[in-house]
């Protein structure tokens, strides 16, 4: 392994297997070509009950293992998983100006099992449940890490959690006096039986509405890099058994394929 890299990348993720759905090949290769590789989880996943929070990262640390990147550099904002509908999703409400003042399970400030959320750790103190708390996280996380390239979920995704977690992101990353690389990664298609395709080697691009902001954005396809097969992918794939991967016709494990989508933002919004 190439140890002189000087690349910095961060991987920002909803929730804990989307990490691995369209960057896992992107992650391996970064990371065993010596660059360093962050990942920032934004939920605890805890949709079904807060013991998931405790199971989904121990998922997470494993798979991210395998592909390369320490624990030392893995982060949890703690923030908590509500709903994949807009009206339900807890950033995404935050991010229409709502008020959401407690979690599905009565809680009102950000947690994690291990009582280590990333704002906690920093401050000794955990986030309040805002808007501006969610960005100064982001913030933070983006001057601790100092990347040259952000990959994010994309706004526009049909899970309200994606699709904020990119708005959000896109703001703290527009905010930065020297802005990174900033990439989207897509999950949820507009049409989620059709995309991505079950039995296609490689991707194709989603069927997306006339407005869609991936359209504004430069669609890029990554191969799988050398020592790390589909094969290899869907395995990893499989051991989030939390989320039953072969659900919905095996829809998570779809994204198994020779390669990876993702769209690079190309302007920035105007820094304010």
């Amino acid at each position: 392994m190439n140890q002189t890299s000087s690349r910095r990348i961060l991987l920002l993720a909803p929730h804990q297997d989307d990490e691995c759905l369209q960057t896992a090949g992107i992650i391996y290769q970064a990371a065993h070509s010596g660059a360093h590789v962050s990942v920032c989880f934004a939920t605890n996943g805890e949709y079904a009950s807060e013991a998931d929070a405790a199971v989904r990262t121990a998922e997470s640390r494993s798979v991210l293992a395998a592909l390369g990147v320490p624990a030392e550099q893995i982060y949890f904002l703690g923030y908590p998983d509500t709903g994949m509908p807009y009206e339900e999703s807890f950033l995404r409400r935050l991010y229409d100006g709502c008020r959401v003042s407690a979690s599905r399970w009565g809680r009102t400030e950000t947690w994690r099992p291990d009582g280590q959320d990333f704002h906690f750790m920093r401050s000794g103190c955990h986030s309040t449940y805002t808007a501006a708390s969610v960005l100064r996280d982001l913030s933070d996380v983006l001057a601790l890490v100092n990347p040259d390239t952000v990959y994010v979920t994309a706004p526009g995704d049909c899970h309200g959690d994606h699709d904020a977690l990119g708005r959000f992101t896109t703001q703290a990353v527009a905010a930065m006096e020297n802005p990174p690389a900033l990439y989207y990664y897509l999950i949820h298609a507009d049409r989620t039986d059709i995309w991505p395709e079950r039995d296609a080697e490689r991707f194709r691009l989603p069927p997306m509405a006339a407005d869609h902001p991936l359209l504004r954005c430069a669609a890029e396809r990554r191969p799988l890099p050398d020592g790390f097969p589909p094969a290899e992918k869907y395995s990893l794939i499989q051991s989030y058994t939390s989320q039953d991967p072969a659900a919905y016709n095996g829809y998570l494990l779809a994204f198994a394929k020779n390669d990876e989508l993702v769209f690079r933002v190309e302007r920035l919004p105007s820094r304010t």
